[in-house]
């Protein structure tokens, strides 16, 4: 994946639309094994840790749709990065979470999952680590909180009932396409990256790590 310090002329759409078209191949094909799976005993006990496969999959998916069209229209900056900010948030919120839980399934006594408990609580350990710089940038947390919050999720400020945020932000972005301004700069697409690396390390440590052990 592209980061802000790399510039246009690196940008390479063709490659990154086939990855991105992968990606969704493989999401799909775990959808479609979730719905056999469900049919199959023990299928509670195994749902958090299939599941989880699901989401890391879904991760990367919509990770490398929103950077493809982000990039592909930088015109429409306004809607794509507020989109993929609202993306980032709800993976920052919601992957440490369903990670915990698929551990305590697998660590449950009796659990019909055969995961590797500690390896996967080894690779969460990395995966907290690698979300800290991101979560430490408390200036961006709390931007990124306002976007999602008054500006990507809902219409308005729910707080002023104002249409406030969504103009600022549209005159924001306005401003950086008039001054020639490139998405490859955006904090979001970093971050958004950033995450999005550290769901497929912890994927290729815990998951694809069973595979050789």
């Amino acid at each position: 994946m592209a980061t802000r310090k790399q510039d246009s002329e690196t940008w390479d759409a063709r490659r990154f639309a086939e990855g991105a078209s992968k990606a969704r191949e493989t999401v799909e094909q775990t959808a479609y094994f979730i719905v056999s799976a469900k049919k199959r005993p023990g299928w509670e006990s195994h749902r958090p840790g299939v599941e989880l496969v699901f989401y890391l999959a879904l991760i990367d998916y919509e990770t490398k749709a929103l950077v493809y069209r982000l990039l592909e229209s930088p015109e429409d900056r306004y809607v794509w990065e507020k989109y993929l900010a609202l993306h980032l948030y709800e993976v920052l919120e919601r992957a440490p979470l369903a990670i915990s839980e698929a551990i305590r399934e697998m660590s449950r006594p009796g659990s019909a999952s055969k995961a590797d408990p500690e390896l996967h609580k080894a690779a969460a350990r990395q995966f907290r680590e690698d979300l800290r710089p991101i979560r430490q940038d408390t200036d961006f947390m709390k931007a990124l909180s306002l976007i999602r919050n008054a500006v990507a999720a809902h219409h308005a400020d729910k707080k002023s009932a104002t249409m406030d945020p969504s103009i600022t932000w549209m005159l924001t972005t306005a401003t950086q396409r008039n001054n020639g301004g490139s998405p490859m700069s955006s904090q979001i697409l970093e971050y958004s990256v950033r995450a999005a690396m550290a769901v497929q390390d912890f994927a290729h440590a815990s998951i694809r790590g069973e595979q050789t052990t």
